[in-house]
């Protein structure tokens, strides 16, 4: 409560402040900064599982979060599975953006605790958001999400689709040949481990081209213990 106090406190003399304080009011929290209702979605796939969930977001949520990002977006980069380190590659040619901790607001705080409710994961097991913004022709061609050389890896991945009113661009799972052309607001998890917490092959999937506009996605990976985006691992 002592954060929603400051931001009171700011918006009656700051813009952005009063934009933040609206968006918090539009939400449906618990004191905890949780969903007061739980978000589960619908069952695309049993096996990984997949879920849908229509319009998670609202229009000015999905937009506060693309704002957010706009300004940080550079090439995108992959990991390397031999030395562990980001590089660029022809696989992923999106751009990019990550919204870390110091650029975290208030809102974007209350969405991450949105996601995690509808990962059924915990809010400090997830990456940092990662803002997504794909051109036409630009794609992120069939990779898993699993990470090489972790103690802590990625069990499962939470797609929030910020916009709509472009073409292309769904989202494949190569194996099952299920695909998902999300609206803005809408949210798309999987798992990306089997029961046995290894990589699951049957998770691999693809972001296909975009034909025509530009389409803007929210990414945020969830680890399976507390993730430290100071310290990761």
């Amino acid at each position: 409560m002592t954060a929603l106090n400051l931001l009171h406190a700011a918006a009656a003399h700051f813009p952005v402040a009063a934009e933040h304080l609206a968006l918090v009011n539009a939400m449906a929290l618990d004191s905890a900064g949780y969903p007061a209702q739980q978000p589960d979605g619908e069952t695309l796939l049993a096996t990984p599982q997949v879920r849908l969930h229509q319009r998670l977001l609202t229009p000015d949520e999905c937009a506060h979060i693309a704002l957010s990002a706009q300004e940080l977006l550079e090439p995108s980069q992959v990991v390397d599975p031999a030395t562990g380190q980001m590089i660029a590659h022809p696989i992923r040619t999106s751009d990019a953006a990550v919204i870390g901790p110091t650029r975290e607001s208030l809102p974007m705080q209350a969405l991450q605790r949105r996601i995690a409710a509808f990962a059924r994961l915990p809010v400090d097991n997830g990456e940092s958001l990662t803002v997504l913004r794909y051109r036409p022709g630009q794609q992120y061609r069939q990779h898993l999400d699993t990470l090489p050389h972790t103690t802590n890896q990625r069990v499962a991945t939470v797609i929030i689709y910020l916009n709509e009113g472009y073409a292309g661009g769904q989202t494949r799972f190569s194996e099952s040949g299920l695909t998902v052309a999300g609206q803005g607001g809408d949210a798309l998890y999987f798992a990306n481990v089997d029961d046995q917490g290894r990589p699951d092959p049957l998770s691999a999937h693809a972001g296909l081209p975009v034909d025509a506009g530009v389409k803007w996605v929210a990414t945020r990976w969830i680890r399976a213990a507390t993730h430290d985006v100071w310290n990761p691992r």
